[in-house]
């Protein structure tokens, strides 16, 4: 293990993220905040000073004897796993400089949930709303950067020895990075997200919110992040314009990116048979519309209030129940409720907390699923669901037939046994942390619905969970140990695991 190249990547990419630190300097001028853009600039400077230092210190390590680049798998797979460390912590410098959240173990939970795209937030609605407009815009922008990956740009920015870094950053498994040169992949990516989110903004904006509201917004959606710069979230705006547009591009956001590429090249037809031939988009799809309708009957059904006057109770500072005597309103919170809950973004538009119990388990259940590999979203991903079902059934068919020879096959292609086992332990591995994490933070006083719903929107970089982690509250009064635990699980689901883990292994390390 070449540890000083190591050590050289992490500061070349705690360098691009004080770059990065530059652009909410600028909001927050443009917005006269003078003592919030001083703020970005000394985070900025702080986080250029520990970068160069370590690119300073280590730079004759990057190269081999005979002048080769001296970076492996180990080393990009150490780089990554160290980066998603370092990255939250320098990230939590504006909060904390900037006085808008004093706590440093929240600001480094805030920075952690911008990041990793999970969106759970430790500040209270009412805080939201009274935070500067270049503190707000740099939450969601945490949210974008996180979302394109701070380490894929780094690839774009020092290719070498990107393979490794590439195939890390990148969750799911696909083998895309196998198949094209890793800086045309990468920059493939990054196109897709970017005109995604230049597609967004327009939209936005044609649908009446003002240039920052549409741009945080973007930024906050096709990470698949959830910020919002008001309390309320998307039900701020109570358009259902708003909410069609950004319903539709979260779950753009929740499929590969990869399949966008022949629409970049003009080839729509080729584009939406590619689309239409993955089974992981038909199941993360057949997902999502099943469990929209199953909802919004379910609340239909329910009714809510039925539009009868709120209690006395409600009066006095209760929630009060919606009204679902109307099955399009049902539709209209169940669609996006599913979407943002599956493609784990984390935005609302109603509080699902106070929906019957059906409804809670199964957007839960949506969370713990998530997206497809190579998106924006969390979770366990649809394809991995995809193998793992096909490959119980298989063993039961094995049973009835032990001669046979089967496998399991996705897209007319047969997957490979060890991909399958792979995929296998990757689920129990995840059902493992899931159960350990919730008896942790169990112990520490939450209750069980909030410990174990808390742990799944974590570790699936969801957000909003339930109980009083739900879209109406804040994780503000999780015990400090529980917020530390709950970061731990955001970064484990971003990187899916290995990347962290790996670190922990003292062979890893070793020459």
């Amino acid at each position: 293990m070449n540890l000083r190249a190591v050590l050289w990547l992490l500061g070349r990419v705690i360098l691009v993220l004080a770059v990065f630190e530059l652009v909410p300097a600028l909001v927050a001028l443009f917005n006269g905040e003078r003592e919030d853009a001083l703020g970005f600039l000394l985070s900025a400077l702080a986080s250029a000073v520990a970068g160069q230092l370590l690119c300073f210190r280590n730079r004759r390590a990057t190269l081999t004897a005979e002048g080769r680049p001296d970076f492996f798998r180990r080393e990009g797979l150490a780089a990554v796993g160290l980066a998603w460390i370092a990255i939250p912590i320098f990230g939590a410098l504006p909060y904390l400089i900037t006085a808008e959240i004093a706590s440093p173990v929240d600001a480094l939970f805030e920075s952690t949930s911008g990041f990793t795209t999970t969106g759970a937030s430790i500040l209270q609605p009412s805080q939201i709303d009274a935070l500067p407009a270049g503190v707000a815009f740099y939450r969601n922008f945490t949210n974008w950067l996180g979302g394109i990956g701070i380490v894929l740009v780094f690839v774009l920015l020092f290719p070498t020895g990107g393979r490794s870094l590439f195939r890390s950053e990148v969750p799911g498994i696909s083998r895309e990075a196998g198949a094209r040169r890793v800086r045309d992949s990468a920059f493939g990516l990054v196109k897709i997200y970017c005109a995604l989110t230049g597609i967004l903004v327009a939209c936005l904006l044609l649908a009446g919110l003002s240039t920052y509201e549409a741009v945080v917004h973007a930024f906050a959606t096709i990470a698949t992040g959830g910020f919002s710069s008001h309390g309320a979230s998307i039900a701020h705006f109570g358009s259902w314009t708003v909410e069609a547009i950004l319903a539709l591009f979260m779950f753009l956001s929740g499929i590969n990116f990869a399949l966008y590429d022949p629409f970049l090249n003009g080839r729509w037809s080729a584009g939406f048979r590619q689309l239409w031939r993955s089974t992981e988009t038909r199941v993360y799809a057949a997902i999502t519309l099943s469990l929209v309708g199953m909802i919004a009957f379910v609340l239909w059904f329910w009714g809510g209030s039925n539009g009868l006057p709120p209690a006395p109770a409600y009066a006095e500072g209760g929630t009060q129940l919606p009204d679902y005597s109307s099955l399009g309103q049902a539709l209209r919170d169940s669609l996006f409720s599913v979407v943002t809950v599956q493609t784990t973004t984390g935005f609302a538009t109603a509080d699902f907390n106070v929906w019957p119990e059906f409804c809670r388990l199964a957007l839960m259940l949506a969370g713990l699923v998530g997206g497809c590999a190579g998106s924006t979203s969390g979770g366990l991903k649809a394809i991995r669901l995809a193998i793992v079902v096909r490959s119980a059934l298989l063993v039961v068919q094995r049973f009835a037939r032990p001669r046979a020879v089967q496998g399991v096959r996705l897209d007319g292609f047969l997957v490979e046994d060890g991909l399958v086992a792979a995929t296998t332990a990757f689920f129990g591995l995840y059902c493992l942390v899931l159960a350990i994490s919730s008896l942790a933070l169990a112990a520490m006083g939450l209750e069980l619905v909030e410990a174990t719903s808390g742990a799944v929107a974590c570790l699936s970089n969801v957000g909003p969970a339930l109980g009083t982690l739900g879209p109406a509250g804040a994780f503000s009064d999780v015990p400090t140990l529980g917020k530390l635990l709950f970061s731990l699980l955001m970064v484990l689901g971003r990187l899916e695991f290995y990347a962290i883990v790996v670190l922990l292994v003292p062979r890893f390390w070793r020459s």
